[in-house]
């Protein structure tokens, strides 16, 4: 391993795992409030209950609260192969439709691969599944009962508001729940006490409180901080691998400019979030395959406004500010702000070199990559036209090729491999069997 890459491992984690998880829930309902709604409520549910539940050994209530906050994952993904849209409303979560069930599926290998929940992640395979009391149970069935009932009744408040819950729950859904979650939930819940809270929306600051509070090691809340980064994916595949590369340009920039250890963490952390705010942007729009009317454009270039909605009070005042400057320029011919270069942090200045490097060199709906020579063309006028700092632009147009070869070594860290989720879920999709997804070899780069 080189030394930029062990710089890049040695990073500081800037973002608590609380931080994270608020910060993908506002992410997610960029996508699908509806969504959004219904897991937030079932989380909450799930946290009173399986704070006075004894789970079997090997569980823990924070990985459950975080299994039950992303249980909707698969949701959010536009699915070719059913016709299934995110966009969509009043959306069937219990349906024995495959299409449904599949939602599930997806979203238990995308947490299994991708986050360090792995194997508790299978308490989503079989989710919509009766309550099996024959079977033996292990804290994986516990997480699944609580998770699937808390749903369940979050659904049910949500479409009967006005109404309060049957006085036997199991009329809700007859012959799915475990008993011992109805009777917890029925004495947590007494003088409606979890029905009054989601109703006037107070549940909310107690959910968010418990997520704040949820700890994991600094190893494992870096894998959980590149969700930020891939959940954009779900809105525009090419917008995630932009944020991939911007994000190895800046550490590369970051390392030749010797900036301290401090320093480096703030530009990686600025650079993953640096375009978090077009999971707010029309999809037609990322994708558009030519040149955008104005009207388009001045919807494009809000989404610093929503970066900065959505990730204010969840980061440091610099990492939102550096996110939200990206596209300022020396010259003051930038926006938002239209600020002047004595006013652009260097840190600032190399996310914009940084992002405008990966612009050039990525290919787009509507452009393909740009040659060696078109790059170092381009960002030499952008920089004779005083839009760029030449201290930093000087090392993509002096050394474009050490830069693209540092590219493929930070790719090699920063990248994910999706080949067990896809290969593993269109087995699934194919498989009129419904046979339980096996662990592949020979996983191949994204």
């Amino acid at each position: 391993m080189s030394a930029l890459t062990d710089e890049v491992e040695a990073l500081q984690q800037i973002l608590a795992p609380g931080d994270i998880a608020h910060i993908a829930l506002q992410m997610l309902g960029c996508i699908n409030k509806e969504i959004t709604n219904h897991t937030i409520r079932t989380a909450f549910i799930a946290l009173n209950i399986a704070e006075a539940f004894p789970l079997k050994e090997g569980g823990s209530v924070q990985n459950l609260v975080l299994l039950a906050m992303l249980h909707t994952i698969g949701f959010f993904r536009e699915d070719v192969i059913t016709g299934y849209n995110p966009h969509d409303s009043n959306i069937d979560f219990f349906s024995d439709n495959k299409a449904v069930l599949s939602k599930y599926v997806f979203t238990s290998l995308y947490l299994e691969y991708m986050t360090p929940i792995k194997a508790d992640a299978k308490a989503l395979l079989d989710f919509t599944h009766p309550y099996d009391e024959s079977k033996t149970q292990t804290y994986i069935d516990d997480y699944r009962s609580v998770i699937y009932f808390s749903a369940r009744i979050a659904d049910f408040i949500t479409k009967h508001s006005d109404e309060l819950l049957p006085e036997d729950l199991n009329e809700i859904a007859p012959g799915f729940f475990n008993p011992k979650v109805v009777g917890v939930f029925n004495q947590i819940n007494e003088a409606n006490v979890i029905l009054e809270q989601i109703i006037t929306g107070s549940f909310r600051a107690h959910l968010s409180q418990f997520i704040f509070q949820v700890q994991y090691s600094e190893k494992e809340t870096k894998q959980f901080e590149k969700l930020l980064i891939y959940f954009l994916d779900f809105k525009s595949t090419n917008t995630m691998k932009h944020a991939v590369n911007t994000s190895c340009y800046a550490i590369s920039i970051g390392h030749r400019l010797n900036l301290n250890h401090k320093d480096l963490s703030n530009l990686y952390t600025s650079a993953a979030l640096h375009d978090i705010g077009k999971m707010a942007t029309p999809q037609r729009i990322l994708e558009f395959p030519g040149r955008l009317s104005p009207e388009d454009m001045g919807i494009m270039r809000h989404h610093v406004n929503h970066s900065r909605r959505i990730l204010s009070g969840f980061v440091p005042f610099y990492i939102l500010e550096n996110v939200y400057r990206h596209h300022e320029k020396l010259n003051g011919k930038g926006y938002p702000k239209h600020i002047p270069g004595d006013q652009i942090t260097l840190l600032q200045r190399i996310l914009t070199v940084a992002d405008i490097t990966s612009a050039l060199n990525d290919s787009r709906s509507y452009k393909e990559e740009f040659s060696k020579e078109e790059v170092i063309s381009i960002m030499s006028s952008m920089t004779d036209e005083g839009e760029l700092d030449p201290a930093i632009s000087k090392f993509i147009i002096e050394d474009y090729d050490g830069i693209m070869q540092e590219l493929k070594e930070l790719q090699s860290i920063l990248k994910v491999d999706f080949t067990n989720i896809i290969t593993n879920y269109n087995n699934y999709i194919m498989n009129s069997d419904e046979e339980e997804p096996e662990e592949l070899d020979g996983l191949e780069e994204l």
